[in-house]
């Protein structure tokens, strides 16, 4: 029984001691008086994170540091945004000033790639890639050249623009580039592909060239190439140079139907066999 009072009292006084303490606890905030709020904290206004005006005076080829410029300039050209700060900086001036001025591989290769990057912007285009293409020409007609898949890359965007016929002059050796690589079209089917695609591109903006060269590379690819992607790209040129003034000639007619009809028998890509039935429809009823 004295165990239970005992308890009984205990609580009570646990009671008594939370009822006072806390009493004592809201009279001290009182006589402190309400908190102050303190004022938002203020941060500094955001800045670009690079200085692209520094970045361009740092590309010179005399600069130790110009491939590691050039790396990170390579990454920002894929972005529209960083390409106008890139132009109004200057840095696509001096790219262009020491792709002209050096003959290391790699900073060609870099300037290269920079140079396909912005070559889908057609204000790019004709402020800083148009003057350097004889420069670029050069490279495509030297044989021992380390970029002619990045030319060709290069030459597929500007034959895809709206007046490719402007750059018609530089697109003169695709023709010739073709022929030499037909016989590697395995071994170098990039360079294969990228120039069938050239030449598609041309065909649509009408642009003429050496069909002569063209039609005894593509005989040769329908008869031995096993490629669907090349097979395809050959038929459509076909297709698409029967459609052009100027450019079909008749004297190879009996060799492409018989190159058609070999892919016909042999290719097992449906689309492949799709297109390679409209074109060899299209030329037995020229014969006839």
């Amino acid at each position: 029984m004295i165990d239970k009072k005992l308890s009984f009292a205990a609580v009570g006084l646990a009671a008594t001691a939370s009822i006072y303490f806390g009493w004592r606890y809201l009279q001290r905030k009182e006589e402190e008086g309400p908190l102050e709020k303190q004022p938002p904290e203020k941060k500094e206004p955001t800045k670009s994170a690079v200085d692209f005006t520094v970045l361009a005076s740092a590309v010179r080829f005399s600069n130790p540091q110009i491939t590691t410029v050039l790396r990170y300039l390579l990454e920002q050209s894929a972005f529209l945004e960083k390409q106008r700060l890139m132009d109004r900086s200057g840095c696509f001036t001096n790219i262009c000033a020491v792709f002209s001025e050096s003959s290391n591989t790699v900073i060609r290769v870099m300037c290269y790639k920079i140079f396909i990057s912005i070559s889908t912007n057609p204000a790019l285009v004709y402020r800083y890639l148009e003057p350097i293409l004889s420069e670029v020409d050069s490279d495509l007609c030297n044989r021992e050249s380390d970029y002619l898949p990045l030319i060709l890359s290069l030459y597929i965007n500007l034959s895809s623009m709206e007046d490719a016929k402007a750059f018609s002059y530089h697109f003169r050796t695709i023709p010739q580039i073709l022929s030499r690589f037909t016989h590697e079209a395995t071994e170098r089917s990039d360079v294969v592909l990228s120039t069938l695609k050239i030449l598609i591109n041309m065909t649509v903006a009408e642009i003429l060239f050496d069909t002569s060269l063209v039609f005894m590379s593509s005989i040769h690819l329908l008869h031995s190439c096993e490629s669907p992607a090349i097979l395809l790209r050959v038929l459509t040129l076909l297709r698409n140079t029967m459609d052009c003034e100027g450019l079909w000639e008749g004297v190879f007619e009996e060799e492409i139907v018989k190159g058609v009809g070999v892919v016909l028998t042999r290719c097992p890509d449906e689309q492949c066999l799709e297109l390679a039935n409209h074109v060899y429809q299209r030329l037995s009823a020229q014969k006839d």
